[in-house]
């Protein structure tokens, strides 16, 4: 017997008619009935655009957001939420997980400068300090030993919780609270 034995012409792989399964094909054209029925609802009977759904959000985004908290210090340049007790513990939390990388968690300073004590670096008014955290400092020479750049807050953070960070570092140090322009 040869080492290549030829096999009877039933065992061959025939292809079939050609056509896909039939629950394959009523799955397709009732998924296509579906999404012509889906597209006809919703973009016109209802009469739905994406710029209508666009402007719902932010008009319920800002009602929400002004009801809440304001996001700026007031006219005269201080923190509407210093004093206050949510804010000051929401300002704690904020600060334990942002913040005390670089100021420990009890504000005395590690790469970033001490914050509870009587000195300040860069301003000692409300202002100054908004401005600061808001902003960052690039390279920070006032210490001895220099140390590294403060990154800006106003995206990570946004304004009102650098306002409760403030209120919570206020109740924190007396010389914060007599700080006031």
């Amino acid at each position: 017997m040869d080492k290549f034995e030829e096999y009877p012409d039933d065992t061959d792989i025939k292809e079939g008619r050609g056509w896909l399964p039939a629950w394959w094909m009523y799955l397709l054209f009732s998924s296509i009935v579906f999404s012509i029925g889906y597209v006809l609802y919703y973009h016109v009977a209802r009469s739905w655009t994406q710029e209508k759904e666009y402007a719902a959000e932010v008009e319920a985004h800002k009602r929400l957001s002004a009801s809440i908290l304001p996001a700026t210090l007031t006219a005269d340049g201080r923190n509407p939420l210093a004093g206050n007790p949510e804010a000051i513990a929401s300002g704690m939390r904020h600060f334990q997980s942002i913040c005390a990388a670089c100021h420990k968690p009890d504000g005395t300073g590690l790469i970033g400068p001490n914050l509870v004590d009587a000195q300040f670096l860069h301003g000692k008014s409300d202002q100054e300090i908004y401005a600061v955290i808001m902003e960052g400092v690039v390279a920070d020479f006032k210490q001895v030993p220099p140390k590294g750049p403060m990154p800006a807050h106003k995206t990570s953070l946004g304004g009102t919780k650098v306002l409760q960070i403030m209120a919570f570092l206020a109740s924190k140090n007396s010389a914060m609270e007599q700080a006031r322009p």
